[in-house]
């Protein structure tokens, strides 16, 4: 009876032990593992991103980081320009257009489309998307993923919202036919220019272009 007596003991010992133990799990999962299920959107990507913190800065000083960060019934697609390619903008274009809200915000919206586009979804075919500014962007992949002629250095930072591309570059879009430094013929033969914006021509073409379309 004695006997019988310490084993029931014994197992009630062993279901607490368990208990404890299992509780332990629990707890450390929650600690150490939860963060791996968190849903983050395509602005949490920018934000935790050491190499775009400029652009995030002009996202904020935009608003257009409340727009990224909402639930809508679409995703996005974002060519982010790095810090590097902040830091080595002219500084024309940082007094002209970054210091610019407006402007700002319009050669912000050049970087962004809508729909979920990653580097898995292209191919070395060139297919024109238009970017939330109204604005044609042309993409395609060989080894690297392109946009028109600037290379993407990392690609495919995914947010449950979109997908988020860097590039070296703040780029200058806009259909050739309102580049007045292109002949007709090189703008019927491309319809689209698009470049790092870096020199006081394409500042200004892209000034213009913008307050004439509102």
């Amino acid at each position: 009876m004695k006997h019988y007596k310490n084993n029931i003991l014994r197992g009630f010992v062993n279901l607490k032990n368990m208990s404890r133990i299992f509780i332990y799990l629990i707890i450390c999962n929650l600690l150490f593992f939860s963060k791996i299920t968190l849903s983050k959107n395509v602005l949490d990507v920018i934000s935790k991103n050491k190499d775009l913190t400029t652009f995030n800065s002009y996202l904020e000083k935009t608003g257009l980081d409340r727009v990224l960060e909402k639930k809508l019934p679409w995703n996005w697609t974002i060519f982010a320009p790095s810090n590097k390619a902040f830091k080595k903008a002219p500084k024309l274009l940082k007094n002209e257009i970054l210091n610019d809200e407006f402007l700002s915000k319009n050669i912000l919206m050049d970087h962004i489309m809508t729909g979920h586009k990653t580097s898995l979804d292209i191919d070395e075919r060139v297919t024109t998307q238009i970017t939330v500014s109204n604005k044609p962007l042309q993409i395609y992949k060989s080894r690297n993923l392109f946009v028109k002629d600037m290379v993407v250095v990392q690609e495919n930072l995914i947010g449950d919202n979109g997908v988020v591309h860097i590039i070296d570059c703040i780029m200058y879009v806009q259909p050739s036919s309102d580049d007045d430094r292109l002949t007709q013929d090189i703008k019927e033969k491309y319809p689209i220019t698009s470049c790092c914006m870096h020199n006081e021509a394409e500042i200004n073409s892209f000034k213009e272009a913008t307050k004439n379309r509102f």
